[in-house]
């Protein structure tokens, strides 16, 4: 009964209380440059989807919201590791993603479903990616990504990689990480 009544006295009074907290900030969190590919590369599996593919051996894989895989160089992993753990109200650091989503295609073509998802998609090219077809093309839902779009065989998810592109007086200049962009593209694999 008496907190009651001092926090209806001290609202009554205009009286703010500040709790303090410990979540670490977005800045306390390490910020290096990012690290070159080592030339070894390691296979990824991503069993559930049934691909693979090959980043450079000293670059980690982070998986989020189960369908969400991301690449990071080590700085970036490191930084991103300690943004989560704190829970730092900030996005993570650049890095390749691979997003699958599940799809319904009923026969619609690949291009069609990509503009039905981001009406900021453009710039669409043909591609050939793991002996499939795919599209590449420039989307802006969230900053400026290049990305390349395929269906699995069975046709019931769609494989999304992106890479954010880095930027110049404020202008989309160059592939973030274009080697380890290309490098997961080339090496996709479907497994059986």
């Amino acid at each position: 009964m008496k907190i009651k009544t001092v926090l209806l006295s001290a609202a009554l009074a205009s009286v703010t209380f500040v709790a303090t907290s410990n979540i670490v900030q977005a800045q306390d969190c390490p910020r290096n440059l990012v690290v070159p590919a080592s030339v070894q590369t390691r296979t990824i599996r991503q069993e559930k989807f049934g691909y693979s593919f090959k980043i450079p051996n000293n670059y980690r894989t982070m998986v989020r919201q189960g369908n969400v895989l991301l690449i990071f160089d080590p700085n970036s992993f490191a930084e991103a590791q300690c943004l989560i753990k704190n829970q730092a109200p900030t996005e993570l650091p650049k890095s390749i993603s691979i997003y699958v989503k599940s799809v319904n295609s009923q026969n619609q073509s690949l291009t069609n479903l990509i503009k039905k998802d981001d009406p900021t998609a453009e710039k669409f090219e043909n591609i050939k990616v793991a002996n499939r077809a795919a599209i590449t093309y420039i989307s802006s839902t969230l900053g400026v990504n290049q990305n390349v779009s395929l269906f699995t065989p069975d046709r019931k998810y769609i494989i999304t990689i992106s890479a954010p592109f880095n930027f110049k007086e404020g202008r989309p200049t160059t592939i973030f990480n274009k080697k380890v962009f290309d490098q997961v593209l080339s090496s996709l694999t479907f497994v059986r």
